[in-house]
């Protein structure tokens, strides 16, 4: 499913301009749709799997979220998408000071049709992992041009293009499933992330 991502997102940046979804349904129909005018700015997420989040089946779902820039980029996350299941999360499941894949499974990926500050950092038209090291009161977040890889086995330092610092925030009620999205903020969006009771922005803004 991310590889598929990765791929549709590759259509779009042969012509960064038209930045199309193209749908790909069970029985092989392709349904491609132009994506909104450049001008607005839009955001879209699927949320994964469409069940009640606090009593989830076995196994982990996809999540995918999308938005489009005021200058047309284009930008889309997709990501294994793990639940809570009673467990302590950050500080267990995932460790303090551990690289992690920011997701189950496969490493999420970023695509991005258009070069981006991502945390402040330029960062050219492609698709990319997105790994992060939670701490207790901030976080790093590293966009890597490896793909493909399980969890964090694979991780090469040496391979990011980009790190961005984010503050850790407490939320007031547990996000059940991990939920990764795009919040409109200034001329860009922010790249967000929920999961359990802690959320982390990173900031994704166009070229001035």
């Amino acid at each position: 499913m991310l590889r598929l991502a990765a791929a549709l997102a590759l259509i779009a940046l042969a012509d960064p301009a038209l930045a199309q979804h193209v749908h790909v349904h069970a029985d092989g129909q392709r349904h491609v749709h132009d994506a909104p005018v450049a001008g607005a700015l839009t955001t879209y997420a699927s949320p994964g799997l469409r069940v009640d989040a606090a009593n989830p089946p076995a196994g982990s779902a996809v999540g995918r979220a999308g938005a489009t820039l005021a200058d047309g980029t284009y930008l889309s996350v997709v990501y294994g998408q793990p639940f809570v299941r009673g467990r302590v999360v950050f500080g267990g499941l995932v460790g303090w000071g551990m690289v992690w894949a920011t997701g189950a499974h496969t490493s999420t990926e970023v695509a991005i049709t258009r070069a981006v500050l991502f945390g402040g950092t330029r960062v050219e038209p492609g698709v990319y992992s997105l790994f992060s090291t939670p701490r207790p009161d901030r976080w790093t977040l590293h966009l890597n041009r490896a793909l493909g890889m399980h969890l964090a086995d694979d991780y090469d330092a040496a391979l990011n293009v980009a790190e961005a610092e984010a503050v850790s925030e407490a939320l007031g009620e547990a996000v059940q499933a991990l939920t990764l999205d795009f919040v409109p903020a200034d001329a860009g969006v922010d790249l967000r992330l929920q999961w359990d009771r802690t959320a982390v922005r990173v900031p994704i803004r166009p070229l001035p």
